[in-house]
């Protein structure tokens, strides 16, 4: 028996409390940069975009892909049972689906919770496992078809995944997250630079109240510090910013810029400042451009 965690913290806690079996750690962001398996050199991809985001050495980034892959590969193929310990976010189901529709779906497990498992108690870890489900073909199907559409060069293979009834637990509520990520017909931004940006404008100018701010009406979007601080530089790195950054003595502090301020009051960003974006298998261009429209509820090409 393998276990796969989306990280360190519950896989050391899972060993502790002597939940049996080998336990390795996901370590992947998927929710951000190129997404696209088909292409072969998506690895060298991936720990492009890695290094970019955390500044770590392109050489422990590329071989701890490698070795992530070829354990993946290896846990299909010899365990009898691989349990996947994943929660109800969207940063999660990403991994979660990218791993369902990989394995095979006779030796998949599941713990898949709503709840964030690294503040369970260590009895509920073990409990959990206890009462894990074998994950199943109709699952695996699922996953294949998501996992197709989120890596698609077209995103608008996704609206239909988001018209389709489901029993997959958080599914449909991940993918109407992900769309909301696509630039608005309003202004361009998507939902998450949106509220980030609408902290900043309310006071939230450092970046614990931000983090607090976020996680407290988006925790869903399962966003990290690395991925709220992502989204703020990518809006201080635009052409015209929209928001500044100001470090002294040891601290940052944001600000919303005259160009954000317009923005919040419904200037194209994308018409002033073009866009250079990865949606999963989609890359966002001025030339190839599709915004989440809310009131058809879908992914439309920009004219």
């Amino acid at each position: 028996m393998i276990h796969i965690h989306n990280g360190d913290v519950v896989a050391v806690r899972a060993r502790r409390v002597g939940v049996p079996g080998e336990h390795i750690s996901f370590h992947e962001s998927l929710i951000g940069g190129p997404v696209r398996p088909t292409d072969p050199d998506w690895l060298a991809q991936r720990a492009a975009f890695l290094v970019e985001q955390s500044g770590d050495d392109m050489l422990r980034i590329s071989n701890r892909l490698f070795e992530q892959d070829q354990a993946i590969t290896a846990a299909g193929a010899t365990q009898d049972e691989i349990v996947l310990w994943f929660e109800h976010d969207l940063y999660c189901l990403i991994h979660f689906i990218y791993l369902l529709q990989r394995l095979p779906p006779g030796k998949t497990s599941i713990v898949w919770n709503d709840q964030a498992l690294a503040e369970l108690e260590p009895a509920d870890l073990a409990r959990m496992h206890t009462e894990r489900r074998a994950g199943t073909r109709e699952m695996a199907r699922v996953a294949t078809e998501v996992w197709q559409a989120y890596t698609s060069p077209d995103p608008t293979a996704l609206n239909a995944l988001l018209a389709s009834p489901s029993d997959f637990p958080f599914l449909r509520d991940g993918l109407a997250l992900h769309v909301t990520r696509f630039p608005s017909m309003r202004n361009g931004l998507g939902l998450s630079e949106q509220r980030i940006l609408e902290a900043i404008a309310d006071g939230a100018t450092d970046f614990q109240a931000l983090l607090n701010r976020f996680w407290s009406s988006h925790r869903r979007y399962g966003f990290g510090d690395t991925q709220v601080m992502r989204e703020v530089r990518r809006l201080s790195a635009r052409r015209i910013p929209l928001v500044s950054l100001m470090q002294a003595e040891g601290k940052m502090s944001f600000a919303v810029t005259d160009q954000g301020e317009r923005t919040l009051a419904g200037l194209d960003d994308i018409g002033a400042n073009g866009i250079d974006l990865w949606l999963g298998g989609a890359h966002l261009t001025k030339e190839q451009l599709w915004r989440w429209d809310p009131q058809r509820a879908a992914i439309v090409p920009s004219p």
